[in-house]
């Protein structure tokens, strides 16, 4: 008797759904243990009776029967707003790793203005620019952006008075167009140090650094590099 009502409820379900009647969450159908055999019953499955049926499945749950569970918008909500809560984690979690490593990273020059960019083309150079061109005031204080080892100092051709820094990691940086070198070959700096002065030195049409990255020879945009080590410029 118990498999026939569990089949009957299955059916009469799958009717009221392909009606379109809404049923309540978890609701049961309600056959009770005096009625005619499901055999026999006659199933009035019209929109008026389906109405009253959904309004009384949830008077006695019946052992067995089959919920309807469909919410599918308030899955999506909810599938939503995890998301978005994971996108707010991710997002804490990458400030707090830029934050710690800024620590070991700085601008080259504080007063500047962007100019020439990473892989522009120009009659100033052969190529394409390997390098950011920050517009600053003659004489402006050019700093190490990161602690290394000083690996040239001196006249570099078409860079003028340049500087160059081994770091970790295979890394240089070049520091172009200078006025002046404070420091020397094998010279051990800390990042922020000052190293030398803005010029206008070599192939230049202005006053302004040349800071060039370069990471096993192969010059890389600064500014991204810069910005994965979390300087904001």
């Amino acid at each position: 008797m118990s498999q026939q009502i569990k089949f009957l409820n299955r059916k009469v379900v799958r009717k009221v759904i392909s009606l379109g009647v809404a049923l309540p969450v978890a609701a049961f159908l309600v056959v009770s243990s005096g009625s005619t055999p499901p055999s026999s019953v006659a199933l009035d499955i019209s929109p008026t009776a389906t109405s009253s049926i959904s309004r009384s499945l949830v008077a006695h749950p019946v052992t067995g029967a089959i919920p309807f569970t469909g919410n599918l918008k308030a899955k999506k909500r909810l599938a939503k707003i995890a998301a978005a809560k994971a996108k707010k984690v991710t997002a804490a979690r990458e400030r707090a790793r830029l934050e710690k490593i800024s620590r070991n990273f700085t601008r080259p020059v504080l007063n500047y203005r962007l100019s020439a960019s990473f892989g522009a083309k120009s009659r100033l150079w052969a190529n394409r620019h390997t390098g950011q061109d920050f517009a600053s005031p003659y004489g402006s204080r050019v700093r190490a952006s990161e602690r290394g080892v000083v690996v040239f100092a001196g006249w570099d051709g078409p860079y003028g008075r340049k500087i160059a820094i081994s770091h970790p990691n295979g890394v240089q940086t070049w520091y172009g167009h200078l006025s002046r070198i404070s420091v020397k070959v094998g010279q051990r700096v800390k990042v922020g140090q000052r190293i030398g002065l803005v010029g206008a030195t070599g192939n230049v049409t202005g006053t302004h650094l040349h800071f060039e990255v370069r990471k096993y020879g192969v010059p890389v945009n600064p500014l991204k590099w810069l910005r994965s080590m979390g300087i904001r410029v």
